[in-house]
């Protein structure tokens, strides 16, 4: 008997949250981590390319994976990963080569659950309620942002940075022991062949993804200090990211929600919202708090929230290999969210805020553009083709 969809989905949130918890904590976590471990800001940048660069390169090998051996028993081997990587860091790791060698590995955990979290829900949950799921589980990258923030005052606070990563690692293990079987999605993972071939509209759909995450990764760094060099205080700039982040989950959800209920052109639709989204770049460009505000809301809710749209569509596109195609669109999102905050940050300091975010709009408007085109090589293909 296949488990209740409802327990699919949320263990899928769970499974995404444990394997992008260790780069969210460091981050989090810096100042103390950095303190114990003697490095500095170029470090840090580097670490957390690091954990995106080593994901972005395994991410289509991670999809695949899922595809062939089922994604059940890929995502337990990946929370396991997760549970060795979170232990390392709180009883192993003494400097920041080591600490580098541990993400590394946890990236690895973090490129087989995505995709393999696609192909998780494409087995375990109808085809009528998928568009919610993938929405529920694209909420898991801010909740973990969140959770990440929370374990400073919490955990961090009364035992030390090193708690936090051990509360990663408990949960981590939760994961592997309560994920459900769902077996493989339709069209037998055997049938994906060794040598699988990206096809046209993954291929236009995973450079368009790039160019989308490279214009809204800055937001999560940058927005709050834009917003201080704006003239907010401190709370009410860390009040614009909250709330901006209670956005970004609430669309991300809502939108899944409508692609159950409507036969809505799935790219076409993700392609409206980062072209709707960019529109709020602009307005944070503008350095006034009045429109800044409103830019900030339209980019997290608008911008921000396509990517369970885009991998809804790649999902129905490829019903044999759902792993596999969502891999690489995957790995495009990650090579994005590794470049983009690096031109950012390097716009802003030679050129200002203003210019910075002139570039996020730019990049958005290319991946409005290169996401439309992807949907309209998918609608020329047919589903024996996939």
């Amino acid at each position: 008997m296949r488990p209740d969809p409802r327990r699919v989905t949320l263990a899928s949130l769970a499974s995404m949250v444990a394997a992008i918890a260790p780069v969210h904590l460091t981050g989090a976590l810096a100042p103390d981590i950095q303190a114990e471990l003697g490095f500095g800001d170029a470090v840090l940048g580097g670490l957390i390319a690091c954990f995106f660069a080593v994901s972005a390169a395994t991410t289509p090998f991670g999809g695949r994976l899922a595809d062939r051996v089922g994604p059940s028993r890929a995502l337990r081997a990946a929370a396991l990963l997760s549970v060795s990587a979170s232990l390392a860091v709180a009883v192993v790791v003494d400097s920041w080569p080591v600490l580098v060698a541990v993400l590394a590995v946890a990236a690895v955990a973090n490129a087989v659950t995505q995709p393999g979290n696609n192909a998780f829900i494409a087995a375990g949950v109808p085809a009528h309620r998928r568009g919610l799921a993938l929405g529920v589980k694209q909420a898991a990258i801010p909740t973990s942002t969140a959770l990440a923030g929370l374990a400073l005052p919490t955990l961090a606070a009364a035992w030390g940075w090193r708690a936090a990563f051990w509360a990663a690692a408990v949960l981590a293990a939760l994961v592997a022991l309560g994920l459900p079987d769902v077996g493989r999605p339709r069209q037998a993972a055997d049938a994906v062949p060794t040598r699988w071939r990206v096809s046209a509209p993954v291929l236009w759909l995973a450079l368009g993804s790039g160019f989308g995450a490279a214009a809204v990764a800055s937001i999560g760094g940058f927005l709050v200090r834009s917003a201080r060099d704006a003239g907010f205080s401190e709370a009410g700039a860390g009040a614009l990211q909250v709330a901006g982040s209670v956005a970004l989950i609430a669309a991300r959800v809502g939108w899944g929600g409508l692609m159950d209920r409507r036969p809505l052109d799935r790219f076409a639709f993700a392609a409206g919202l980062l072209a709707v989204g960019s529109l709020g770049f602009p307005l944070l460009a503008s350095g006034r708090p009045s429109l800044m505000v409103p830019g900030a809301l339209v980019a997290f809710a608008a911008a921000w929230s396509w990517p369970g749209v885009v991998h809804l569509g790649a999902v129905e596109g490829h019903p044999g290999d759902p792993g596999a195609a969502t891999g690489v669109v995957q790995a495009g999102m990650f090579w994005g969210a590794m470049t983009g905050p690096a031109v950012f940050g390097l716009v802003a300091e030679h050129g200002g805020f203003a210019w910075a975010w002139t570039t996020s709009w730019a990049w958005a408007a290319v991946a409005a553009v290169l996401v439309a085109a992807a949907g309209r090589r998918q609608a020329a293909r047919t589903p024996a083709t996939s």
